[in-house]
């Protein structure tokens, strides 16, 4: 760690503080070598970027740009996280996805770095039958599980709460997803099933398994199809909204029915839009949840 001096130093102090019309004129120089005489806002904007859905993302930002207000940590509309404390306890949850039965694999994960498991049962995973193998080994008292198992929600969701109970872990330590995604589901497959069994595993969670949610809202489907970030947002919003007005009209109140939601989004390489598609779910799910009267932070998996 460098310690300034007592009478402080600044190695920019000698230099001053350059202007947005100094860059605009770099700008024009190197446009004017392409081949392009633009001044002022015209140099700018022709390096703009031009995004899907009419967005667009300029070359340069600064601190005069103006932007809404971010609100605190842990405060609506969460758009700098959930919790006041952020991710500093904890930090972030680093899942890993695993769709076979292989000997060691999961613990290798968890011992490596993972804390908690993405597991695909049914189609395109592993038997349901087969999850006690898949975590033979593993604490479920301090390793997270978020189960994957499309129209087999149930039976995989019963196995594992099977399992909690034979292990003794103790309810307020189970934690992780059931995963219940029904609108996911379909959109993937083209396979519909009911919510009623679902929304009995939200029933369940709701009121004796304060770490586990039973649902989560999969928006990686429509990035898939080629969707664009807005429509990802769009059809991940859409369906939360469908899965509120599925729960309460089950018997939850509207705030135990968005505690029941995770929320998963595509994280590309594009590290910035990313970020900006992120903090605009957050954004507009506390705005959703405003409106039902149960204000609450979008819990995200990426």
């Amino acid at each position: 760690m460098t310690v300034l001096p007592d009478d402080g130093l600044s190695l920019a102090a000698e230099f001053p503080d350059a202007t947005h019309e100094q860059w605009q004129r770099l700008v024009e120089g190197v446009l004017r070598k392409s081949g392009k005489e633009l001044s002022g806002a015209a140099a700018e904007d022709a390096l703009s970027t031009t995004l899907e859905d009419g967005l667009g993302t300029r070359p340069l930002y600064t601190a005069d740009d103006s932007v809404p207000d971010p609100g605190f940590p842990g405060f609506a509309p969460f758009v700098r996280g959930g919790r006041a404390e952020g991710s500093t306890t904890g930090g972030w949850d680093v899942r890993q996805r695993h769709t076979a039965v292989a000997d060691g694999a999961v613990l290798a994960d968890l011992e490596n770095g993972a804390t908690s498991l993405w597991l695909v049962a049914g189609d395109g995973g592993f038997p349901v039958e087969c999850l006690p193998q898949v975590l033979d080994g593993v604490y479920l008292d301090l390793a997270a599980v978020a189960l994957d198992a499309g129209s087999q929600v149930e039976p995989a969701a019963r196995e594992l709460l099977r399992l909690y109970e034979e292990r003794g872990v103790a309810k307020d330590a189970a934690r992780g997803n059931l995963g219940g995604d029904p609108l996911g589901h379909e959109a993937r497959t083209g396979e519909a099933f009911g919510f009623a069994p679902v929304a009995g595993l939200a029933r369940q969670c709701a009121d004796a398994y304060p770490g586990l949610r039973a649902l989560t809202v999969d928006a990686l489907p429509y990035h898939e199809a080629g969707g664009s970030a807005a429509q990802e947002l769009g059809c991940s919003l859409a369906t939360g909204v469908a899965y509120l007005r599925e729960l309460t009209e089950a018997g939850l109140t509207a705030e135990q029915a968005a505690a029941q939601l995770e929320f998963r989004y595509a994280a590309t390489a594009d590290q910035f839009l990313t970020i900006a598609k992120l903090r605009a779910a957050r954004r507009l799910w506390a705005r959703v949840t405003e409106v039902c009267g149960a204000p609450a932070a979008q819990l995200q998996h990426a």
